[in-house]
């Protein structure tokens, strides 16, 4: 069965949002159900100073045959939860975290399985360190990709100003920062993209407003 990829980081990034960290030796390959395909869209990636490594997956079985099997593979250890529309499943293999965030599309499924090599854990991490921040921003995930032809990261942060604040903080901010527009940035009522580059570099910055909050996503191409 043909699977199709979409652009690693908006993938691992969404998934992310439910790991939660556990305890790690040789990195487990979790079981697929019948009539399912997965492929690797990252071989590293580095969680909030976590190595991990990611599949996306698509199924013939719905998801909550998708989600019974893990379950009845992993019984009682199963962890169970849910972000909007997607059923997470996850357990603790050895000192790894492999987790299954499974969703509808169209009579199937499809998903991604994350697998954290908790002791991995780098000392002193500090998520968001170096990318600019509005006053009061919270970073919640900070996803690197050193394995990548150029080199990535990817940080999400959220916080109390406007959208049009954040545009504004980063315009100015950036700027100083010798960073130069470097496409049509467009701010809709409610959202902002905004491209940038300096040399080699790139950065895309999107704002969105999620319950009362605006969530900032940057990611930063940086072949040095």
């Amino acid at each position: 069965m043909p699977i199709r990829t979409s652009p690693r980081r908006v993938v691992i990034s969404t998934m992310l949002l439910a790991v939660v960290p556990a305890h790690a030796g040789s990195w487990p390959k979790p079981p697929l159900p019948p009539d399912t395909a997965a492929a690797d869209v990252a071989r590293q990636v580095v969680y909030n100073g976590v190595d991990m490594r990611a599949q996306i997956f698509q199924s013939t079985s719905t998801p909550d045959q998708v989600l019974d099997f893990y379950k009845k593979k992993w019984g009682k250890e199963s962890i169970l939860n849910n972000i909007g529309d997607a059923q997470i499943v996850g357990h603790h293999e050895g000192d790894y975290l492999v987790t299954v965030q499974i969703r509808g599309y169209g009579a199937g499924s499809k998903g991604t399985i994350g697998i954290l090599d908790t002791n991995s854990a780098k000392a002193g991490f500090v998520p968001g360190k170096g990318i600019p921040q509005a006053m009061g921003s919270l970073v919640f995930n900070d996803i690197s990709y050193p394995d990548d032809p150029v080199p990535a990261r990817t940080v999400a942060m959220r916080n109390d100003l406007s959208p049009q604040q954040n545009a504004s903080f980063y315009r100015e901010r950036l700027a100083a920062d010798g960073w130069k527009p470097a496409n049509k940035n467009q701010c809709a009522p409610d959202s902002c993209v905004m491209y940038y580059s300096r040399g080699d570099s790139k950065m895309t910055v999107v704002v969105t407003p999620t319950d009362g909050y605006s969530q900032v996503l940057i990611n930063v191409m940086d072949p040095s």
